[in-house]
């Protein structure tokens, strides 16, 4: 069975509420190289799947006739990814293509209430800059006119029945705005926009939690801010400057922070949701492209690049260290988790069984309901581990293990799971 992406802050909150989950895969967007010099294509656009099991890659489609790629995502057993002015739909298990069309344009989407909610944007202008499609047949249902919405538009979430779209002006450089526009999907109405004030130009990601949407937002390019809106209310809660150094918006929310590339130092910095401030920037973390949680596996996924022949998607602790790397194509931007119910998993035995600490580094403490064997196996199906827990508390020595996630199994059933760092 497959379960809906939510959004990180949603997903946290239906893990806690014992929601059993397990990352299939993690689809990587490259985007490729398109010399715009030349008006060729060097380096295709292409879709590719990471397994978090066995620590392994490979590219699952070439997508033709595309400059760029821009979005993907994960829902319902279909993998939509927005490339260029097209909107593609694969098969989430043979990753055969399903159906495709065009809407020009299209930057960032979400998909919801049965719908297809598509943000648009291009340098001189469109018609429309959000179009909302038939989730089953990817057909036209309406457009908000230029009339409402004269604006290019960005990220896009669905949240209350309601879609919440960044509104930026992207496009027509210098003239950047800064909205958060509501588009209710109960009755199909444009519901308005919210000003983010004169801090919050250039929205361009969007994230949800339980009871606030917060944009990131860059500005003119030479700072970034954050933007709190009350999903009740509706109304801005502030909007405060983050970074005097800022690029695109390589941000995420996480373990209840909201990470991002900090550009003067080329590291990452946390955003903390309580106090409403920066709070560290982590020493050492990579000068990332693309950024997606996991809150199943407590781990970031992050991608560097050169834009021109390759591309690495990194495993990275809360803490910003580089758990593990593999290869991927050129340009990775865009990341969505394929998540599954964890049939794999036994689940009255893994909610009797305790480990921690979780990540672990040199100790892991396990605590089984009776007596039993255990192994430890790693990304590779290797056992790396084995014995035989007693009654109580057994600690393992993980100090030699090298970083990364790992499942437990005990007399053969897989009990639990966690990350060496």
């Amino acid at each position: 069975m497959y379960r809906s992406l939510l959004p990180a802050g949603l997903l946290a909150l239906a893990l806690q509420a014992g929601a059993q989950s397990t990352v299939h895969r993690v689809l990587v967007l490259n985007e490729g190289y398109y010399n715009m010099a030349t008006q060729t294509q060097v380096v295709p656009v292409s879709l590719g799947s990471y397994d978090p099991a066995t620590g392994t890659y490979q590219t699952i489609a070439n997508i033709a006739d595309a400059r760029f790629g821009n979005h993907v995502a994960v829902e319902d057993g279909i993998v939509y990814v927005a490339a260029d002015s097209f909107l593609l739909a694969y098969d989430a298990d043979s990753y055969q293509l399903l159906d495709q069309t065009v809407v020009h344009g299209i930057r960032r989407f979400a998909v919801g209430d049965g719908r297809i909610v598509c943000t648009k944007g291009e340098v001189g202008g469109l018609p429309t800059y959000v179009d909302v499609l038939d989730q089953a047949t990817l057909d036209l249902l309406y457009s908000i006119d230029q009339t409402t919405l004269p604006y290019s538009c960005e990220d896009v979430e669905i949240a209350d029945g309601k879609a919440w779209i960044a509104v930026n002006n992207g496009f027509d450089w210098g003239n950047a705005v800064g909205q958060v526009g509501v588009l209710d999907l109960g009755t199909d109405t444009w519901a308005g926009t919210i000003d983010l004030g004169p801090d919050g130009i250039n929205p361009e990601n969007l994230m949800v939690t339980a009871d606030a949407v917060y944009a990131f937002n860059n500005k003119d390019f030479s700072g970034s801010s954050i933007s709190k809106i009350g999903r009740s209310s509706g109304t801005l809660t502030y909007t405060t400057d983050v970074a005097v150094n800022s690029g695109c918006a390589s941000s995420a929310l996480a373990d209840g922070d909201i990470f991002f590339l900090e550009y003067a130092q080329n590291e990452l910095a946390r955003f903390d949701l309580g106090s409403d401030a920066v709070v560290d920037t982590l020493g050492g973390s990579p000068s990332i492209y693309g950024l997606l949680d996991d809150p199943v596996n407590g781990v970031l996924y992050a991608t560097t690049t050169d834009f021109l022949t390759s591309g690495t998607l990194h495993v990275l602790g809360y803490g910003g260290n580089v758990l593990s790397s593999v290869a991927v194509g050129v340009a990775p931007g865009r990341l969505a988790l394929d998540l599954r119910s964890a049939t794999g998993v036994d689940e009255e035995l893994e909610a009797a069984v305790r480990t921690w600490p979780n990540p672990a580094t040199d100790v892991l403490h396990l605590q089984l309901p009776t007596a039993a064997t255990y192994e430890v196996i790693d990304a590779t199906g290797r056992t790396v581990l084995a014995g035989r827990a007693a009654t109580g508390i057994t600690t393992l020595g993980v100090e030699a293990l090298r970083p990364g996630l790992y499942h437990l199994r005990s007399n053969g059933r897989l009990a639990a799971r966690f990350t060496k760092q």
